[in-house]
C-alpha cells in the first residue's frame, strides 16, 4: 500500500501540489465566514477528555461549556449544538473523539490558531484520501469519465468537510479508502482493522463490512480484534454510546419534534413545529420524493440483477458476491430511514461506487446518489413551511454574514483562479526548460 501511495504522489505531484495550495487559500476563507460547529465542539470535547476521561459520553454539550468555562461558557453557542438536540450527549464512537483530543494535546489552547490547526490537518488527510482514490481507480481515473467525475466530485466534497467544515469524514474515508487498497492486496486482516478503525470515527462505512465478509470470511476476527482493543474496554471506562444509538433508532430522545430529513418517509401527511404546533398539508410532502425514487429505481435496477446462471452455478459464498452490484445500489435508500440527515450525508456513500467493475453499473450508482441529492431539495421545497420555520433558520446560523457568504465563495473562487494560473505557468515554464535539456542532451550538449 505504502509503495502504490508513493508512486501516486510522484505521478500526481503537480497536482497535488495545486489541491493543497487551493486547500490551504480556503482554511482561512471558510474560518472567517463559516461557523465551523462540529470542529468547535469537538475540539471541545477534545480538550475536555484530558481533564474528564470518557465521562464526557456523559455530559451535554451545554453541561461541558458550563464545566469547562472560559471561553468556552462566554461563546457557548459556536460550539454547542442547537437548543432542540440540547439533551444530547457526546455521540461519535472512541477513535473520533481521541483525533480531536491528540489534536488538541499536540497544539494546546481553545480557539484561535487551534481551528486552523485541527482544519490543516483534515486537509492533510483529504489529500491523501485523494492519492487513494487514484491508486484504487487506476487506469480509470485517465480513460473513463465517470471515474474523473467522481474524483472531482470528492475533490469538492472533501475540500467542504475538511477546509470548510473541520468534520470527520476525511478520517473516515481515508481509514476506508485504505481497507479497499489493502483488500485489492489480499491483506484482508489489515483491511479489517482498517475498516474497524473507521468504523470507530464514524458509523457509516459499516456498509462496506458485508462485502469485505464475502471477500474473506475468516478475516472478521480482525475485525473484532479492533473493536475488542477499543470499544469494549472503554465502555468500562465510561464512554457511553447511547446518543449515538438513539440517533439510529430515529428516537424522540434525540432530536425532539425536530426532523431535517425532508425524505423521511415520517413526514407523511404532517410535520411537528418545534413549538408544538402540526403543520397539515393538502399534499403529502414526504410522499412526493419517496414516489420519485422508487419510479426511478424500478426503471434502474435491473441492470443490478445478477444473471440466473450466475446464481445457478455459483456455489457457498459466491452466490453473495454475484449480488455485490445489487447491495451497492440499494445503500442510498437508507438516506430515506433516518430523521436526522443533513445534505452532506449524501455523499457518504460516494466512495462505494469503488466496489463496481462495470462502467455502466457505476454510471448509475452515481446517477442515484444524484438523483437523491436532488430529491432532498425537491423535499425541502414540498416541505416549504415547515424547513423555513424549523430546520433552515438553524442550519443557516453556521452562515453569519448571511448572503455575504457569498461574497467569500467568489474570493475564495478568485484566489484560486490565481493560484491555479500561477501554478499552471510555473510548470509550464519548467517542462520547457525541461524539454530544452532533453533535446541538449540528445545532441551530446553538456548541460551545466
Amino acid at each position: 500500500m505504502l509503495s502504490g501511495i508513493s508512486f501516486k504522489i510522484y505521478e500526481f505531484r503537480k497536482y497535488l501540489i495545486l489541491s493543497l495550495v487551493i486547500s490551504l487559500i480556503a482554511i482561512p476563507v471558510a474560518e472567517f465566514f463559516v461557523v465551523q460547529r462540529d470542529r468547535n465542539r469537538n475540539e471541545m470535547y477534545g480538550e475536555a477528555f484530558w481533564i474528564y476521561g470518557f465521562n464526557v459520553y456523559n455530559m451535554t454539550d451545554h453541561e461541558l461549556a458550563t464545566a469547562m468555562g472560559g471561553e468556552w461558557a462566554s461563546n457557548e453557542s459556536d460550539h454547542t449544538l442547537p437548543e432542540y438536540l440540547g439533551n444530547i450527549t457526546y455521540e461519535y464512537p472512541v477513535f473520533g473523539l481521541f483525533f480531536f483530543a491528540i489534536a488538541t494535546a499536540l497544539f494546546p489552547g481553545a480557539h484561535g490558531l487551534q481551528h486552523l490547526w485541527l482544519n490543516l490537518i483534515l486537509v492533510l488527510v483529504f489529500n491523501l484520501n485523494l492519492v487513494l482514490i487514484a491508486v484504487l481507480l487506476r487506469e480509470k481515473i485517465y480513460n473513463v469519465r465517470w471515474a474523473r467525475l467522481f474524483f472531482a466530485g470528492y475533490f469538492i466534497y472533501g475540500l467542504i468537510m475538511s477546509a470548510g467544515g473541520g468534520k470527520l469524514e476525511p478520517i473516515v474515508d481515508c481509514l476506508f479508502l485504505m481497507a479497499l487498497v489493502l483488500m485489492n492486496e489480499g491483506q484482508m486482516g489489515k483491511a479489517m482493522v482498517a475498516l474497524g478503525l473507521s468504523i470507530q470515527t464514524k458509523v457509516y462505512s459499516v456498509v462496506a463490512l458485508p462485502l469485505l465478509f464475502i471477500e474473506a470470511p475468516i478475516s472478521i476476527l480482525w475485525f473484532l480484534a479492533s473493536t475488542l482493543l477499543t470499544v469494549i474496554p472503554f465502555t468500562f471506562l465510561g464512554a457511553d454510546f447511547g446518543s449515538l444509538l438513539r440517533h439510529f433508532l430515529n428516537s424522540a430522545e434525540y432530536s425532539g419534534r425536530t426532523i431535517v430529513n425532508p425524505l423521511y418517509p415520517g413526514l407523511f401527511l404532517e410535520t411537528p413545529d418545534p413549538t408544538g404546533i402540526t403543520v397539515s398539508y393538502m399534499w403529502p410532502p414526504a410522499l412526493i420524493p419517496l414516489v420519485i425514487y422508487l419510479a426511478f429505481m424500478a426503471y434502474t435496477i435491473p441492470l443490478y440483477f445478477p444473471k440466473t446462471s450466475e446464481l445457478r452455478e455459483a456455489r457457498g459464498l459466491r452466490k453473495l458476491k454475484v449480488l455485490v452490484p445489487f447491495y451497492v445500489y440499494m445503500l442510498p435508500g437508507i438516506l430515506f430511514v433516518f430523521s436526522w440527515v443533513m445534505p452532506w450525508y449524501l455523499f457518504w456513500l460516494g466512495p462505494m461506487v469503488i466496489f463496481y467493475k462495470d462502467d455502466e453499473q457505476a454510471i448509475g450508482y452515481l446517477k442515484q446518489i444524484t438523483v437523491v441529492g436532488f430529491l432532498y431539495a425537491f423535499g425541502v421545497a414540498c416541505n416549504w413551511p415547515y424547513f423555513i420555520n424549523g430546520p433552515l433558520p438553524d442550519f443557516l446560523t453556521h452562515f453569519p454574514f448571511g448572503w455575504w457568504t457569498l461574497m467569500g465563495l467568489a474570493f475564495l473562487t478568485f484566489l484560486t483562479g490565481i493560484a491555479h494560473q500561477i501554478w499552471k505557468r510555473e510548470f509550464e515554464r519548467r517542462e520547457r526548460r525541461a524539454k530544452i535539456r532533453r533535446k541538449a542532451e540528445s545532441r551530446g550538449e553538456l548541460v551545466i
